[in-house]
């Protein structure tokens, strides 16, 4: 065998080679696509319990308002948790959609910019949901339990409970562009830190 002859024989060697790298480099993407898929697939929007409870909360609300009907300090804050808790759980579901829609069979570049695309929607999402829900969630949320165990408007029964209630509104409004800016500022900082990383991951999911 000739210098030639050998030269041909690595060639032919080293194609082969690439040939047998690239089916397992698509063997590999195929099983990792199809386990992410399943993944995914376990959790379409919420789990059984999660979806008890959103739809348990959402014919509470929806029962309370009814009741409460020309009781309008009763009536209004409880549509307002009704319509927050529905939007909450239609936004999860969208972006469960948006999730599974994801090809991972794709460039791996083009699969990170996607999903790095749907966590900071994620990101928007909860800090949205928690600026608006720590205002309908603690005084308000109060009223509305307290119409529905004692059938009491407390807003209408208590000069004390109108002041209390319009002041922990009103810090609550006043803490939403206060905790904007915060997040404006240290946000960044906090996704460099694997701490911040960290944190950032348990809460978008």
């Amino acid at each position: 065998m000739d210098l030639e002859d050998l030269k041909n024989e690595w060639d032919k060697r080293d194609a082969e080679l690439r040939q047998s790298l690239q089916t397992q480099q698509r063997l590999s993407r195929a099983l990792l696509a199809e386990t992410q898929l399943q993944r995914l697939r376990r959790h379409d929007g919420m789990t059984a319990i999660e979806l008890i409870i959103y739809v348990g909360f959402i014919i509470f609300f929806g029962a309370t308002a009814a009741s409460s009907w020309g009781h309008w300090t009763v009536f209004v804050p409880t549509v307002l948790l009704d319509i927050w808790t529905i939007a909450m759980g239609a936004i999860t579901f969208a972006e469960r959609a948006r999730l599974r829609a994801v090809d991972f069979t794709a460039p791996v570049l083009d699969i990170q910019k996607r999903l790095a695309a749907l966590q900071a929607e994620r990101a928007r999402a909860v800090q949205w949901a928690f600026l608006t829900g720590q205002i309908l969630w603690w005084t308000p949320f109060f009223l509305v339990l307290f119409w529905a165990l004692l059938r009491v408007d407390l807003l209408a029964a208590s000069e004390f409970m109108r002041g209390f209630v319009a002041i922990n509104v009103a810090v609550g409004l006043a803490l939403i562009p206060l905790l904007l800016w915060a997040a404006h500022v240290l946000g960044p900082q906090l996704a460099k830190s694997n701490i911040g990383r960290s944190i950032l991951d348990s809460v978008t999911g």
